[in-house]
C-alpha cells in the first residue's frame, strides 16, 4: 500500500497534477512523500477522505501553498495545526466527521475561505475570528452536540 501511495504522489509531482486523490487508503499518518521537496507546489485540491489520520503536519501550508480545496472528512483528526492559517488561497476546508474538540483561531485568518465543514465533531466553541473572512458563505456545524451557541456573525452562514 505504501509503495502505491508513493507512486501516486510521484506521478502527481512529475505531471504537475492540480488534484490528488488519496481517499480510502487507510492512512494513519500524513504521507511524508507529499511534503518532500517543493514538487507539489502546484497542487490545488487534496482529497484525503475516509482515512485514519489523527494529525496534520505543521508544514502543510509551507509545502502545499496553492491549495484551494482540502478535503479531510471522515478521519480521526483531533487537532488542526495553527499553520493552516497560512493557506491563503484556501476556499473550501472539510473537516467534518473527525474528533475535533476545538478549532484553532488561525482558521479565522483564511481570507479566501468560502466553505467550512465542521459537522459531526465534538466542538464546544467556534473561534471568534471566524467571521473575519468576508468570503465565508457556508459553515456546516451540525451534529456538534456540545457546541455552546453560535457567534452572531455566523447566523446567516450556518447550515
Amino acid at each position: 500500500m505504501a509503495s502505491e501511495i508513493c507512486k501516486t504522489i510521484s506521478v502527481a509531482r512529475l505531471e504537475k497534477h492540480k488534484n490528488l486523490f488519496l481517499n480510502y487508503r487507510n492512512l494513519h499518518h500524513f504521507p511524508l512523500e507529499l511534503l518532500k521537496d517543493e514538487g507539489l507546489q502546484h497542487l490545488e485540491r487534496l482529497y484525503m477522505k475516509r482515512n485514519s489520520l489523527t494529525t496534520l503536519p505543521e508544514n502543510l501550508a509551507q509545502k502545499l501553498p496553492n491549495l484551494v480545496e482540502l478535503y479531510l472528512h471522515s478521519n480521526n483528526i483531533v487537532v488542526v495545526p495553527e499553520a493552516i492559517g497560512s493557506l491563503v488561497k484556501l476556499q473550501c476546508l472539510d473537516l467534518s466527521d473527525n474528533a475535533l474538540e476545538i478549532v484553532c483561531p488561525e482558521i479565522g485568518g483564511l481570507r479566501a475561505l468560502r466553505h467550512l465543514r465542521l459537522a459531526n465533531n465534538q466542538l464546544q466553541f467556534l473561534p471568534p475570528d471566524l467571521g473575519r473572512s468576508r468570503e465565508l458563505q457556508y459553515v456546516y456545524v451540525d451534529n456538534n452536540i456540545q457546541l455552546k451557541g453560535l457567534p452572531s456573525y455566523l447566523y446567516n452562514k450556518v447550515i
